[in-house]
């Protein structure tokens, strides 16, 4: 699967866009499964998040998570199967083009989440997955210790709210920007902005630093999205996923060091 990837051309794409996009890269009888399993998860967060909460709450089993806001929730995903699969977390291109981008493989696998537009949210604001901006004002990191990698569990399209992404914005580092960029972006000129309207097996990678945000979902149905974040192992989100109902003899030597940090340190 490598040998067809130009992945010095998809390496460029990533660091000029701040995300990259991999069509077919997982089979569709496996996004069903993952799906089939994930839908009971979300069901099970709906029926007992009634409020909005800035707070996760349930057990990651049956369904840990949160009403962020109206007709939106994010659902933290359990290692297990039919989630905890190496065909998707160790993917061969995913993890050359990490392997290339950072010059490294010495990087971790820190969280596995979920934001979930249901049927008759609205749009989200401007924003960004991160708080380096905040954090680190007026400094451009060369690469981005953090990003998400990201597969929808089916076809998106502008009906079902896919994301929308201001290309190139990862390098922006003004912090009088910081918190103003839904009114600065509404109000202003931005033609570059870009729907990722995608097909059911496509991941893409994403600059965590990037401007994005959710669009309303005016389907009949949720648009579930996984994500699993890796970070350079010097780098940490305060996220740790638990291993703790996973037979870790069962990982590959590189699904041990992608989980060294778990592994080592106390829960």
């Amino acid at each position: 699967m490598c040998d067809s990837v130009d992945f010095d051309l998809k390496v460029a794409e990533f660091k000029i866009n701040g995300y990259v996009l991999f069509e077919d890269m997982i089979p569709e009888q496996t996004v069903d499964r993952i799906r089939d399993a994930f839908m009971p998860l979300l069901e099970n967060v709906r029926e007992r998040e009634t409020e909005l909460s800035p707070v996760e709450r349930g057990d990651v089993r049956t369904g840990l998570g949160k009403h962020q806001l109206p007709n939106r929730y994010t659902v933290t995903i359990p290692w297990v199967p039919p989630f905890a699969d190496p065909a998707i977390y160790e993917h061969p291109v995913i993890l050359e083009f990490l392997d290339r981008y950072w010059g490294s493989d010495k990087y971790e696998i820190t969280c596995y989440h979920s934001n979930i537009p249901c049927p008759g949210t609205e749009v989200q604001h401007w924003h960004r997955d991160t708080t380096m901006g905040k954090d680190i004002p007026h400094l451009s990191l060369n690469v981005c210790p953090t990003i998400g990698l990201k597969f929808p569990l089916l076809d998106t399209s502008e009906e079902n709210g896919s994301i929308e992404i201001l290309p190139s914005t990862q390098y922006i580092s003004e912090s009088d920007f910081e918190g103003r960029y839904d009114d600065i972006l509404s109000r202003g000129r931005f033609p570059s902005s870009h729907r990722l309207n995608m097909k059911k097996g496509s991941m893409w990678v994403q600059d965590v630093r990037t401007l994005h945000r959710g669009t309303p979902n005016r389907s009949d149905h949720p648009r579930p999205e996984l994500v699993v974040c890796y970070c350079q192992s010097w780098y940490t989100i305060g996220n740790r996923v638990d291993l703790s109902t996973m037979d870790c003899s069962s990982l590959s030597d590189r699904g041990k060091r992608l989980f060294s940090r778990c592994l080592t340190e106390p829960h």
